[in-house]
C-alpha cells in the first residue's frame, strides 16, 4: 500500500500544479509575450507590431500590475486563444476563467473579457462645467 502512496506522490509532484486554480478573474493588459519578453515593449504605441505578430500567429498573453504574465489558451486543441482578445491588443482588460501553472509559466483559458479602458477614461475624464445662464432678467 506504501509503494502505491510513493508513486501517487510522485505522479502529483510531476503535475507541478497543472491543475486549474478555478475560476478567477485577472486585470492587465493584452500583449505580445515576445515583443514583452525580449524588449520589454508593450502598450498601445506598439498596437500595429502586435497586430502583425498575431496575424503571424502569435499567443497573447496578459501582463498584470505586478508584472506576472498569463499566456492565453486555447480551450481545446486547435482552439484559437486569441479570439476574444484581438480587439484588446495593447490595452487594459479585466478576463475570467480556469487559471493553470506548470514550472513558473502561468496560462488562462478565458471565458469573458471586458475592456478597461473606457472606465480608466471615464474615471480620468472632470465633470462637465455647468452651461452658463441665458436668463436675460432686467
Amino acid at each position: 500500500m506504501w509503494r502505491y502512496a510513493v508513486v501517487v506522490g510522485m505522479l502529483l509532484g510531476f503535475a507541478g500544479g497543472a491543475m486549474a486554480e478555478g475560476p478567477q478573474t485577472l486585470q492587465g493588459e493584452v500583449v505580445d509575450p515576445a515583443l514583452y519578453l525580449r524588449e520589454n515593449r508593450h502598450g498601445p504605441e506598439v498596437e500595429d507590431m502586435i497586430y502583425d505578430a498575431v496575424d503571424g500567429g502569435q499567443t497573447l498573453a496578459l501582463l498584470d500590475a505586478s508584472g506576472t504574465l498569463y499566456l492565453f489558451l486555447g480551450s481545446e486543441a486547435g482552439a484559437d486563444p486569441n479570439e476574444l482578445l484581438y480587439e484588446h491588443v495593447g490595452r487594459k482588460v479585466k478576463v475570467s476563467g480556469a487559471v493553470y501553472e506548470r514550472g513558473g509559466l502561468k496560462g488562462i483559458v478565458i471565458t469573458g473579457v471586458e475592456s478597461l479602458e473606457l472606465e480608466e477614461a471615464q474615471a480620468v475624464e472632470p465633470p462637465a462645467a455647468p452651461a452658463p445662464s441665458t436668463s436675460s432678467t432686467p
